[in-house]
């Protein structure tokens, strides 16, 4: 039996993390993932990547968690650029000093750029030319910067790097890497529209967490245990997804132990549990095909109560999607009818099911938080398909 750290030191701080997750969520409608994943890499002091396409929040989330990271009362020093084929490795490290030259010495001045940042923000970063690519490497992975004749260490907790599409070509393998979380993020879905257009400013202040309470969840998240039974599992997940053809390097596994911890810790707890496994849903994919392999492989060893959820989730998009198709298509009204009727049965169905699993779990004494997010959604495909009959 594995003991659990005593984490009641940070009791006081880990609750203002968590109402910065909840305020942060507020403010980004339907990307509670996206939030959770980068907090989660914040503790951890990882990267995460985010694609998708244009004005799906990405640069916001960088904005409030810069400024909600607060420092002898002024925001984390973020850094924040778009990255072209053109882009110099002046713009994001500085330029040359004429003063170093001087004295024969080939060195930057990084006042303000990547170098002296907590949080980095690169927008289509994987567009860098191989003169920046080559630098962001070693910054990325061991917070080094090659200054001239020194090699100093960097301030920088976490860089979100962003961009429309994935990784093209080999050149971009090692960068695409050193992020330990991915994550597709997409517009917000119909049913969320109405209220992102009624969406106003929150007229509550922002959550704001201080830097020196973020030092010590991270210093207590480093002694956090991970149980055989977790390591386990990570050693039959590894398997399985390799017998898929699904593999991850052994840094992206080392730095999973990061993630399990940085994750317990957010949820409250002082020792790392197998429900913690389903932030490598955001962790272990190349291609978006693996991100659903790997998020069903997960659930069921992680919960297999939640493993059936996540199947049933699946199972409700694809019949809500077939039922929405059917409007578009050019069938006559009375087929458009009966395709609603038919999904509106099935989603019926679907939600029962998750409803009977949500008790289990309850009975369990499991965390019921993931089966009532998929059944929530579910309920809200189900609104819409039967909004179709009664139109």
């Amino acid at each position: 039996m594995t003991t659990p750290l005593d984490i009641s030191a940070v009791t006081a701080q880990i609750q203002q993390l968590q109402r910065l997750e909840g305020d942060m969520c507020a403010r980004l409608l339907e990307r509670d993932d996206t939030v959770r994943a980068a907090l989660v890499a914040v503790v951890a002091k990882q990267h995460i990547a985010l694609i998708g396409s244009p004005g799906t929040a990405k640069s916001m989330l960088v904005e409030l968690l810069a400024e909600r990271v607060t420092s002898a009362g002024s925001t984390a020093q973020a850094f924040v650029w778009l990255l072209t084929r053109f882009t110099t490795p002046d713009e994001l490290f500085g330029p040359i000093s004429v003063a170093g030259l001087k004295k024969d010495e080939y060195r930057r001045i990084t006042t303000n750029k990547l170098p002296e940042a907590f949080f980095g923000f690169l927008d289509e970063i994987f567009k860098a030319n191989s003169a920046v690519l080559n630098a962001l490497l070693s910054l990325l992975n061991e917070r080094v910067f090659d200054n001239g004749p020194a090699r100093i260490a960097v301030p920088l907790n976490t860089c979100v790097g962003a961009s429309n599409e994935l990784p093209q070509g080999d050149d971009l393998r090692a960068l695409w890497d050193r992020f330990a979380l991915r994550l597709m993020v997409e517009y917000v879905s119909d049913a969320a529209f109405p209220k992102l257009m009624r969406m106003a400013a929150l007229a509550t202040p922002p959550t704001t967490l201080p830097h020196t309470d973020l030092i010590a969840i991270q210093q207590a998240t480093k002694r956090i245990p991970v149980p055989d039974g977790v390591i386990d599992a990570l050693t039959q997940l590894r398997k399985e997804l390799g017998g898929k053809g699904i593999t991850a390097s052994d840094r992206r596994w080392r730095q999973s132990l990061e993630l399990l911890r940085a994750h317990a810790i957010i949820e409250g707890r002082g020792v790392v549990e197998e429900d913690d496994l389903t932030i490598l849903r955001d962790s272990l994919w190349t291609t978006p095909e693996q991100r659903s392999e790997i998020g069903r492989d997960v659930a069921r060893l992680a919960n297999p109560l939640v493993g059936k959820a996540v199947e049933l989730g699946d199972q409700a998009a694809s019949i809500h999607e077939a039922a929405m198709a059917a409007q578009r298509s050019g069938q006559d009204d009375q087929a458009k009818m009966q395709a609603a009727v038919e999904g509106n049965t099935k989603l019926k169905t679907n939600a029962t099911q998750l409803k009977r699993l949500l008790e289990q779990a309850k009975a369990q004494g499991r965390s019921t938080a993931r089966i009532e997010k998929i059944a929530s959604q579910v309920q809200d495909m189900r609104s819409q398909v039967a909004a179709l009959i009664l139109s």
